[in-house]
Formats: C-alpha cells, structure tokens, sequence
C-alpha cells in the first residue's frame, strides 16, 4: 500500500487527515514519493521547490524549510509511522540486525514531539496497534524487526545503526560550527552510510530557517530549484502548510519583529544576523596550551564575574591584565557549572581574586544587591556595570580585530566567542548567544579585557578627586546659589542637586528612579527645600530638556536654550573630566553615602571618548558643565 491510499484509507492515516488543511502536505509526500498529484498540485510543487518537473523516482533525502506550527512533527511521524509499519526491512538486515527509524533532536525532550505523534498513529489505529511488541519513553518495537526510537543529535551516538529512516528536527538550531562537540555537519556524515545498507532508506530533515549558515543553509543553496538535485527541498511559509494558524498571530509578529517574523512564519533564511568573529580570529588570538597565567609581582589585575543562581546557567571569572604594550591579557578563567551553591563559589572566586591582589571587580546586573553583598562577605567589593553584555561584545570588536588580545587556550571560551550572533538593532547593532547557547564564559572574558582596554583611557571621573576623607572635601557654611540638572532618557530619570561656592561646584545629592506620575513635582520640590530651610540662599534654577518645559514649575532653563547650535552632548565629555580633575567638582556627604549604589557607581565609570548612555551620565556632565562650561548662564537672574 503507497502513503497516498494508506492517507485516503478511514482505518489506517486518513482519519488524523481528512481535513482541507493538509492539501499542501498531500503534495509533498506526493512529490516525496514520486506518486500523481494533479495540475495544481504541480504548480505548489513548483512554487514550493523552485523545479519545473515533477520526479520520476522516490527521494531518499529531503529538506523541509517551513515556517513555525505548519506541521512538519506530524508529517515526519506520518512518514516514520508508514515506513516502519509498510515497509518490508527483513530481507535486507543480517541475523540478530534491527532496522532502525531514528527521530532525532538538539535534545531527547525537542525529539519527543514527533515520538507522541508516532506513538499516538500507532495506538489510536486499531490495524496498527497489534504491531507493537514495546513500547518505552523512547523507543517503539514492532514485530517486524523495527524499532523506532528517539535520540540527541550526537555524531558519535548515530554510528553503527542500520537506518530504515532518519528524521532530523529543527536542524537550523544544531550546533553548526566546528568548537561545537557535534556539529551538524558530523552528524549528517556520521548518519548517512547507515542509510545505505536498505536500499530506499530515507533522511528527512525539517526546520524552520535561520541564520545563512550550518547545514540547514548548505543543504538548501546547493539543491533548491535545481531538478537534476538529488535533495528535494521544500520551501513553504506556515500558512501555505497549514491554512488553520491564526492570520492575526502571523501579522502580529511581522509587526513586532519583522526580521524574526519572516524566518519564524515565513520561512525565509535570515540575512540580519552575522557572525559575531570568525574561528580564524579566535584561533589566531589563543595562545596555544596556555591554561593559566600565574600572579605576577607588581602587576595590576582586573576583574569581571557573570554570576548565577546555580540552576540553569554557568558562574565564571575572568581576570586579566593590560601588558606594557597596551594588549589585553587574559590570566584566568574560572566557572562553576550548575547546579552549585552559590555562597560556595563566591567564596572560591574570592580567593582567586586575592591571590591575584584583587580587591574590587565588576559584575554584569545580576540578582540584586545579592551579589555585591556575597562578596563583601569576603572583602571584595563588587560594582554591577550599567552596560548590557550586548555592548561589551560591540567593544571588545576591535580589540579583537586589531590582535590587542591574547585568550587562554580554552576551548569551550572559543567556541562560545564564535557561537555569539550580531544584528542589526535600533541606532546599534545587538550582539547575543544564539537560541539555546550560553555565553557565560564569553560574558566575563568580554567584560574583563573591555574593562582593561577602557584603563587605558582618562577617567571622566576619579573618585580620589570628588571624595576624601580630609576636611577640604567638607560642604562649605555657606553657598552663592543653588540649581537642579534633571535629565530622562527611556524613561529612567536623573536628577543632581548642585551648590556653587566660588567657582567650585559642589554636588549636594543625587536621585536616579523611574519615571512615576508626580515625581518631577518632587524633585523641583525638593529643590525649594533644600534653597529655603537647609541653605537660605534666594537664588535658584532647574535645568532639564525642552520636553520637560511644562511639567516643570519655577525658574527653568532648558539645554537647548544654552547649548550653541549644532553642539552634540557627547562633546561635553573632555572638558567635564578635566574640570573635575582639577579638583573643582566635589562630592557632598550624601552623594558620598550613595555611592554603594549601582547606578552612581556605574556613571563615574564612564571615560573619555565614550557616549553619554544614562540619564546619570548626562546629568553629571551636564551639571559640570554649566558651572564650569564658559556658557555665561545669568543663574543670579532667577529667584
């Protein structure tokens, strides 16, 4: 019996078939199988494989590019279904040989999906079921010497089989590059002389698409289109497969993410994301059977830990440091891989950072002040960055390609620098691990050697010339005036009370939150407080963008109405650094108290020759600026 009639049979496929909806399918496995089909048919065919004649003979490989929820599970278990219950393999297997129908996935619970649908054709069809002599959580054995069952895609796990069928799943989300433990390459090559001892034996592969690489992408650039290929490959978006899926999610996620859309629901490969840095690169870089770099006397170590809870995700540490010629070093790279005990790590990478003379280091924004607090325990102070990871891999770029690096010989830090993906966002490119990757490794290396190559640069800010403990860093008796920098940038809010007294400024205190109904009514309030009970003076100001004019009540005076035309923020950056350098900017005991907290601490890291990115930021260099910037702003005008 052909998969057609078994398809149109009430007791056998056709009752899981009936519908309308799997017209498009019928026509695949048509195709498939080198059986009729009719003018239309021919003409989805065409449109669906870029060939003009129909096949004369069965495929024993095919590719299936089709978009999310358009029924590439349920066909794949149709066809093992058929394969394993239809087809004689007996005389083709050796005394004791099994024939093998293999579903296999990234993991054993992905490959699970297309088993339920196998396991449920073969329970629910009274004709069938008396075939299964065992059935397990992985495997299906049928009278006939057959066995189906489910496995990880691994290279080495797949040899030694004899295959009737392999069903390879979301084929575009296997590891695809050569750091990989089973690249989908191997594994193809590991599969295909297992195939080869049954004459027919088939390798089907289903995906919706992704990136312009691995082989998904290969199979699909050498035989779409091509009707002397010996792949047929068929190409088709969601709602050609399956007409039922609800237009609305479709058009929903076209409009959220088109990119994405067009891959998920419209099967199209994506051409938005690019490799992140190449293996040649990366290979280039590591120095060869160098594991580990020992404390050396004298020399300046930095730090970066991406932590975890100890469930799903690694913990690492990387230290490192800048040689005499300005190249980053990597010393060390420590991870803890789940589950562990959080508490325990933290105390092995505090004993790590002391060995290398260590005493602070910086973290990516992780639980909370959890994190800071674990390592205080230890004396390590931990400042989370205000920088997202995505940034650390833009920057890290061009010490990359410029060879001022020098990695550990670590094979799975390599593999995870290569797996990293780079699209194109929203004014800057997004850099991230891949769908079910990690980067943990990657995450603390890139911050580590992004931190050593920003030591390069002067500080925007050093707190040795804002804080101190000697009575010069007190607040003064008395103030000629005070005013009020009040900056939002998507919707995270700053605000700077600052007091001058003879041309040195003085930074009296410093709110950072989200935007919340009345809250710039609380800070302008806050600023005749402070003008009236706790200074006495008359004279006062607020300075915020033009947008802020009509929620803001008293004198204002907006950045556009002082800066000269054309003058970007960004350039303001130098000059505020050497007027606090000269020791002309002072940090008040209450902004001194604050600076424990993450986002203070994050915005005196910024350094010469970056962006203003936080409201923090922009509001310090703005406040430095109007005292000290030569605008000849008439604050005295306004009480």
């Amino acid at each position: 019996m052909t998969l057609a009639e078994a398809l149109r049979d009430a007791n056998l496929f056709g009752r899981f078939f009936r519908s309308e909806s799997w017209s498009a399918w019928r026509v695949f496995l048509a195709a498939l199988f080198a059986e009729a089909t009719d003018e239309a048919g021919l003409e989805l065919y065409r449109t669906c494989t870029g060939r003009t004649t129909w096949p004369e003979r069965p495929f024993t490989e095919a590719e299936l590019v089709v978009g999310r929820r358009g029924g590439k599970s349920r066909i794949l278990a149709l066809v093992a279904t058929y394969l394993a219950c239809f087809i004689d393999y007996r005389p083709f297997l050796a005394a004791g040989e099994v024939c093998t129908i293999a579903v296999l996935a990234q993991d054993r619970g992905q490959a699970r999906a297309i088993f339920r649908f196998v396991v449920g054709f073969l329970e629910e069809t009274p004709l069938l079921r008396p075939m299964v002599v065992r059935k397990d959580a992985e495997a299906i054995v049928l009278d006939k010497r057959v066995t189906i069952e489910i496995s990880t895609a691994s290279f080495r796990g797949t040899r030694g089989y004899t295959f009737g069928a392999v069903l390879a799943d979301e084929l575009a989300f296997w590891h695809s590059d050569e750091w990989s433990l089973n690249p989908d390459a191997e594994i193809l090559r590991a599969i295909r002389p297992g195939l080869t001892t049954i004459p027919g034996a088939m390798l089907l592969i289903a995906s919706s698409p992704y990136a312009r690489r691995g082989e998904l992408f290969n199979l699909w650039r050498r035989h779409f289109g091509r009707d002397d290929a010996r792949v047929l490959v068929w190409q088709a978006p969601t709602i050609t497969m399956n007409p039922k899926v609800d237009r609305a999610i479709i058009d929903e996620a076209y409009a959220d993410d088109p990119a994405s859309a067009r891959a998920e629901y419209g099967a199209q490969f994506r051409d938005d994301l690019i490799d992140y840095v190449s293996i040649e690169t990366i290979t280039a870089l590591t120095m060869q059977d160098r594991h580990e770099l020992p404390p050396i006397p004298g020399v300046t170590y930095s730090a970066f830990c991406d932590p975890s809870g100890g469930r799903s995700d690694a913990m690492t540490l990387a230290i490192g440091h800048l040689s005499q010629d300005n190249v980053c070093v990597l010393d060390l790279l420590c991870e803890a891989w789940p589950p562990f005990e959080p508490e325990t790590v933290v105390k092995q990478f505090a004993d790590e950072l002391r060995r290398y003379g260590i005493a602070s280091l910086t973290s990516d924004k992780y639980g909370g002040e959890w994190v800071p607090a674990r390592f205080a325990e230890h004396g390590i102070e931990l400042v989370q960055s205000a920088r997202p990871k995505s940034d650390l891999y833009v920057d890290l770029l061009p010490i990359l390609h410029s060879n001022r690096a020098e990695l550990l010989d670590h094979p799975r830090l390599a593999h995870e620098l290569t797996s990293l993906d780079r699209r194109p966002g929203r004014g800057h490119d997004v850099v991230d691990h891949r769908r079910g990757g990690h980067d943990d490794l990657a995450n603390a290396a890139a911050g580590c050697l992004v931190g050593l190559d920003l030591d390069r640069r002067p500080a925007l800010v050093k707190l040795s010339d804002v804080t101190g403990k000697d009575e010069s860093y007190a607040l003064p008796d008395e103030l000629d005036y005070l005013f009020l920098v009040i900056v939002d940038v998507d919707a995270d809010v700053a605000a700077i009370y600052c007091g001058s007294r003879r041309q040195r400024l003085y930074i009296l205190d410093v709110e950072a939150t989200f935007l919340r109904v009345g809250l710039y009514g609380e800070l302008t309030a806050r600023l005749r407080q402070m003008t009236l009970d706790e200074w006495h003076i008359a004279l006062c100001r607020t300075f915020a963008p033009e947008h802020l004019r009509t929620l803001l009540s008293g004198p204002l005076t907006t950045f556009e109405d002082c800066l000269t035309a054309g003058l970007d923020p960004d350039e303001l950056i130098a000059p505020t650094s050497e007027y606090m350098s000269r020791g002309l900017v002072r940090f008040g005991p209450t902004v001194r108290a604050k600076m424990t907290e993450k986002t203070i601490a994050a915005a005196l890291t910024l350094k010469g020759g970056d962006k203003l990115e936080t409201a923090l930021q922009t509001a310090l260099v703005y406040a430095a600026w109007i005292e000290h910037g030569g605008r000849q702003i008439a604050l005295g005008s306004a009480a």
